[in-house]
């Protein structure tokens, strides 16, 4: 998977948290969560998302069972704080919100915040 210029560093087995601090110009980069296309390929981002955090948990080591779709699937319908309290959801519809959604993901899993 490419990934942008803001990359994380290699990950580790924490990637159930939930609150990561994004600095303001990180989340404005990515643009207006309210102009959300039409006929975008949703199902196709979240697939990239998924397999984004099975290649964590496996880079980590991690052997215990963990239901990569489903934590994906919950997390981008929830409001999260990084994003100003939007749901990641209202990122998918645009390269530089995946880019985002995909750095916020990234950053939970190594343990940082943005």
């Amino acid at each position: 998977m490419a990934r942008s210029a803001e990359s994380t560093t290699e990950a580790n087995a924490s990637v159930t948290g939930t609150g990561i601090t994004a600095a303001s110009s990180t989340v404005a980069a990515a643009g207006n969560p309210d102009s959300v296309g039409e006929g975008s390929a949703v199902p196709a981002v979240e697939t990239r998302l998924i397999q984004q955090v099975e290649q964590f948990l496996r880079e980590s080591g991690n052997t215990e069972p963990f239901d990569a779709a489903a934590w994906v699937e919950r997390w981008l319908r929830r409001p999260n704080h990084a994003l100003g309290g939007a749901a990641p959801e209202r990122y998918l519809h645009t390269p530089q919100g995946e880019a985002l959604l995909s750095n916020l993901i990234g950053a939970m899993a190594a343990g940082s915040s943005m």
